[in-house]
């Protein structure tokens, strides 16, 4: 709700500047809480074309200014600053409810995520992958979206070509009763053992380019049930911790309708493909960048899309794919259902096979989203500009690579999961989540770790509950506990994840938001009732009081910041500062009191901050759990 008053801030301003309200809007800030003041306008750029000094100005401003929805107006520095009538405020927020600031609900959105070779399971890196997805999943849902989430299966790899290889010519048996992912990724480490073999390389480029041009049908049959397989396992684990798909889209199938061969021929139409006949690309066919702007001054305005061996570059397929998921392609997969997820809702892939399903609302999309490793931002860039290039990049039209850093491991953690350390490993800060020695943590195993730690720590807490309650609690407890830990930080920055800081009640984790819940829910149990009469929020005066109830108001506002920004951990960080003042609130305040109103007052503030900690945990994956 503290939109509302920074509109009628803007509205004040308005009336006394010559910008409208809507550019206003963009220019309000909350002010950092040792700064007096609710809101609060700088006066910096007003300033300079009035040639003013800006502590001026907003003095003027604040002299000037009165509102029945300010209780005052005051000069900070050079900003201008707006105390928030309480009284109103507090009775606004709890009497009249508001629309939330929805974008246009009518746009078209594509999120890509997990997009992990079909050929072991998911490992710890790639959770943050899936978390920070799914995470903008749920916020461009809460916003009144409909987004489409989507798998991009890397099936034409050479990773996947190690298992392939392994079960044609190794005797390798291709059924298993172990988890196929994890078998997978068995036979996937044996195989690279193999790599100095030349005949093992021999039969790897030979299968590669049969898979690649879909010319053998045994090699065919078994490679498509074998990466479907492995990726039915793969979203097992993504359902466990809550992320789901509705779209699986197979880069073979890319490659055998030629959509490269469209895109390429669309960008040679029009000039912007060349070949390079002298130089570091000799030889190559070349995406000339030299038109554009941003490129002016960069020695190297050119990108490599098919190498000097004919063979096309990551940079160039995903050319193709991003003029598909926008909309510039004049070619379309056809479609199959695959599967239901856990909540029964449909699953489709993408399909060759043209008596397939095609009255379908995929592609076409306003907003493409794709979430990869912040180190993939350059090439996704050129990605960018290529479809720039196009003229496809518009404001109708975005394309929007979401970079988030690496995880490491602590070495304790290491030492947790059984991995074997050198006395020099066990002394490092952090390490790699896998290496020469394959330390790879799978998400499967964290999440079993996390819950077996859980459900210890709960038994100890309330021995008298049985096992069905305190398994459910403590998977719940695990998922919520690699959800939070994974995307509190800023995304764009690596991670060292421990795996006890993740269940620490004291740090900035989920765990210490879960006991505040538990706490307020105890007080709310043993007071709440269904009000027989109007409950007077008036007496809600307390300072500390007034706070919670503006942070509350706050809520949409992050949530359209986060989609805005792609930063979902600006939920995580709300949802712990939130649970930090309830706290504050709580150990400074009595909720108990003799007074029916007052108590009763104040306990209906907690039960609205439970209701909005609720929704936050819901819209970064975390299972809300009634009692521990």
């Amino acid at each position: 709700m503290i939109w509302i008053y920074k509109k009628y801030f803007a509205e004040i301003l308005a009336k006394n500047i010559d910008l409208p309200v809507e550019e206003i809007l963009t220019m309000i800030e909350i002010p950092p809480e040792n700064i007096p003041g609710d809101l609060a306008f700088p006066c910096f750029q007003l300033a300079k074309q009035a040639k003013q000094a800006p502590n001026i100005l907003a003095q003027q401003f604040a002299e000037k200014f009165s509102s029945e929805y300010f209780e005052k107006f005051q000069a900070v520095g050079g900003y201008v600053n707006a105390h928030i009538n309480k009284t109103s405020f507090i009775q606004e927020f709890f009497t009249i409810k508001h629309q939330k600031p929805i974008a246009k609900q009518s746009t078209k959105v594509l999120i890509e995520y997990m997009s992990a070779n079909p050929n072991k399971p998911l490992h710890i890196w790639q959770a943050r992958n899936v978390c920070v997805g799914d995470s903008m999943r749920r916020i461009y849902e809460y916003l009144g979206y409909t987004p489409t989430t989507c798998d991009y299966g890397d099936d034409s790899g050479v990773n996947i070509g190690y298992n392939i290889v392994g079960h044609l010519y190794y005797d390798i048996p291709v059924t298993t009763e172990k988890k196929f992912d994890h078998y997978c990724g068995e036979i996937y480490e044996k195989m690279r053992g193999l790599s100095e073999d030349p005949m093992f390389m021999k039969r790897l480029t030979e299968t590669l380019l049969k898979i690649e041009e879909a010319t053998d049908p045994e090699i065919n049959i078994l490679h498509q049930k074998y990466t479907q397989d492995c990726t039915q396992q793969q979203m097992v684990s993504c359902w466990r911790m809550g992320a789901y798909f509705d779209l699986v889209v197979r880069e073979t199938h890319i490659l055998h309708l030629k959509f490269f061969a469209e895109a390429m021929s669309i960008l040679k139409e029009k000039w912007f493909v060349k070949f390079a006949d002298e130089g570091d690309a000799k030889w190559c066919r070349i995406l000339d960048l030299s038109s554009l702007p941003e490129y002016a001054k960069e020695e190297k305005q050119y990108q490599i899309m098919i190498k000097s061996d004919g063979l096309a570059t990551y940079v160039a397929k995903d050319i193709a794919l991003a003029m598909w998921k926008l909309g510039y392609m004049n070619k379309d997969f056809w479609y199959e259902q695959s599967r239901e997820d856990p909540r029964g809702v449909k699953m489709y892939t993408t399909s060759t096979d043209t008596s397939k399903w095609k009255n379908h609302g995929f592609g076409k999309y306003d907003e493409a989203v794709t979430v990869i490793d912040y180190r993939q931002i350059p090439p996704q860039n050129i990605v960018a500009s290529a479809l720039k290039l196009l003229g496809h990049i518009q404001w109708e039209k975005k394309y929007l690579p979401l970079g988030y850093g690496i995880v490491f491991l602590t070495p304790q953690t290491l030492l947790n999961m059984k991995f074997k350390l050198s006395e020099e490993e066990k002394l490092e800060k952090r390490l790699p989540f896998a290496s020469r020695k394959w330390w790879t943590v799978t998400i499967d195993d964290m999440l079993d770790m996390l819950h077996k730690k859980a459900y210890f720590e709960t038994k100890e807490r309330n021995p008298d509950k049985d096992d069905t309650r305190l398994d459910k609690v403590a998977e719940s407890m695990a998922i919520s506990a690699l959800r939070f830990f994974l995307i509190r930080w800023d995304i764009t920055k690596d991670i060292v994840f421990d795996l006890d800081e993740a269940m620490d009640m004291k740090g900035e984790t989920w765990t210490y938001i879960l006991y505040t819940w538990a706490r307020i829910q105890s007080i709310i149990d043993s007071v709440w009732t269904i009000a027989t009469e109007k409950i007077d929020y008036s007496l809600l005066q307390e300072e500390e009081e007034f706070s919670l109830i503006k942070k509350i108001s706050t809520l949409d506002e992050i949530v359209v910041k986060a989609k805005e920004e792609l930063a979902p951990h600006y939920i995580a960080k709300y949802c712990f500062d939130l649970a930090q003042l309830v706290n504050s609130y709580y150990a400074h305040t009595k909720i108990v009191v003799d007074d029916e109103k007052t108590k009763i007052a104040r306990t209906a503030l907690l039960h609205n901050v439970l209701e909005t900690l609720q929704k936050t945990m819901k819209l970064i994956g975390m299972i809300f759990v009634e009692r521990m």
